[in-house]
């Protein structure tokens, strides 16, 4: 049985030099109202003063065939808008405020959960009030950290070794890519867990830890997102301080 305890009471470290590069909250709820294209992008300039906005498409080229020969289709979807803090303006956030739902990342350097959670609370209030969302069909929280190495048997010194199918035959590989999925058993939750080296700028590489845990159930009531947020922070955070081999030493003090 894949069960796990979740305990809020917890404390896990604070990490003032986590490899994280990226820290993502996704809210996926249809809207009940549509956006309307020709407003939200000053409606959000006004609600979001210190971000820069822009309005963001999905675009489509093929080729058609007909008697004549080839014809060339395009097509130019709106998906809403992308907002983001200027270069120069840490602490660098983004968010992509959709026909069906926010997401909301937090960039290098990553704060801290109350900053973070916080800040996209915001857009998640305001996509609420635009759209009048009935619930919340996936609520995920992702994070993606990045740790350069020389080589790959740097690896185990900070997760344990994975992806070395032809040991026996004396081969290793250069790089690898490993996926876990794991659905929890006592709670409507899913953990995607990928471990992976690829090659970097020059003779250097880059072991990457994604993890994301997922809701696997619809939200009917909105006033449960922020405790199942919570939940999936914790779960994220246990799954973090598990896998990595003493985090809090290498990652607890800054540069």
């Amino acid at each position: 049985m894949n069960n796990l305890e979740i305990n809020l009471e917890k404390k896990f470290p604070n990490l003032p030099n986590a490899p994280i590069v990226e820290a993502v909250v996704h809210w996926q709820a249809p809207a009940t109202v549509a956006l309307a294209e020709a407003t939200l992008k000053s409606q959000l300039q006004e609600c979001f003063t210190n971000y820069q906005t822009k309005l963001q498409y999905n675009e489509e080229v093929g080729l058609r065939g007909n008697a004549d020969g080839f014809e060339l289709k395009q097509s130019r979807n709106w998906q809403g808008a992308r907002l983001s803090t200027p270069s120069e303006n840490q602490p660098n956030f983004v968010c992509q405020f959709l026909k069906n739902g926010i997401v909301f990342s937090k960039l290098a350097p990553y704060i801290g959960w109350d900053n973070f959670s916080s800040e996209a609370n915001k857009f998640w209030t305001k996509y609420v009030e635009f759209t009048k969302p009935t619930n919340v069909s996936q609520l995920s929280v992702r994070y993606i950290s990045q740790i350069p190495i020389q080589k790959l048997d740097q690896v185990g010194g900070f997760i344990e070794d994975v992806c070395a199918p032809l040991g026996r035959l004396s081969l290793s590989a250069g790089h690898f890519f490993h996926q876990d999925t794991i659905l929890l058993d006592n709670h409507p939750y899913k953990i995607n867990l990928v471990r992976a080296v690829q090659p970097a700028t020059g003779s250097s590489n880059t072991l990457i830890v994604d993890i994301s845990v997922s809701t696997t159930t619809i939200l009917e009531d909105l006033g449960q997102v922020d405790d199942k947020l919570n939940e999936l922070r914790f779960i994220k955070n246990e799954v973090f301080f598990t896998l990595m081999k003493e985090a809090e030493t290498k990652f607890g003090a800054a540069k």
